[in-house]
């Protein structure tokens, strides 16, 4: 019970001082971002590209698909929880999402709030809805929260993520 908790907790969020300034996921992640939201400037397509991984990466998990999800991450990638659960290594975080996946369905809305780029190192924040309901059918769970991704490119030039953080608290 204790792991379904956990991981049920590994992809949840709540909202920050910014995203209070604005209706809550006007705009998800992924949807046509070319200003960013918190800053107020424009998106480098760089970082319009790197603001809507998340979005993907929501879509990916409501659908199930762990492949196209786990590949998102670095082969050295870290996964941390809101509860302070750290799982390092891409085959660690496959192992665990797979769990997750089985255990209940989520339809999770992310929102990009800022997104940056320096060199070979990037990082998107933002802010998420996220509702989970359990194999059993039963207590569904609303959520909302953080996160933090910051992603590094590869020799090959490819951007992948290399730390991932949520935070979390129950909806309001």
């Amino acid at each position: 019970m204790r792991l379904l908790i956990l991981i049920s907790i590994l992809l949840v969020s709540g909202f920050n001082a910014a995203a209070q300034t604005q209706p809550p996921h006007s705009n998800p992640a992924g949807a046509g971002h070319s200003l960013d939201p918190v800053a107020k400037k424009p998106r480098s397509p760089l970082e319009t590209k790197l603001s809507k991984v998340c979005g993907q990466w929501a879509e990916y998990w409501r659908q199930k698909q762990l492949d196209k999800v786990v590949a998102l991450y670095a082969p050295d990638a870290v996964f941390l929880t809101g509860t302070g659960e750290r799982f390092s290594g891409r085959e660690t975080i496959r192992a665990v999402f797979k769990t997750a996946m089985q255990s209940h369905t989520s339809d999770l809305t992310p929102r990009s709030l800022v997104t940056e780029v320096s060199g070979n190192l990037a990082y998107d924040s933002g802010d998420y809805l996220e509702t989970i309901i359990p194999a059993s059918g039963v207590a569904k769970t609303e959520l909302q929260g953080n996160y933090v991704i910051v992603f590094k490119r590869q020799p090959s030039g490819k951007w992948l993520i290399v730390e991932h953080v949520w935070t979390d608290k129950p909806a309001q």
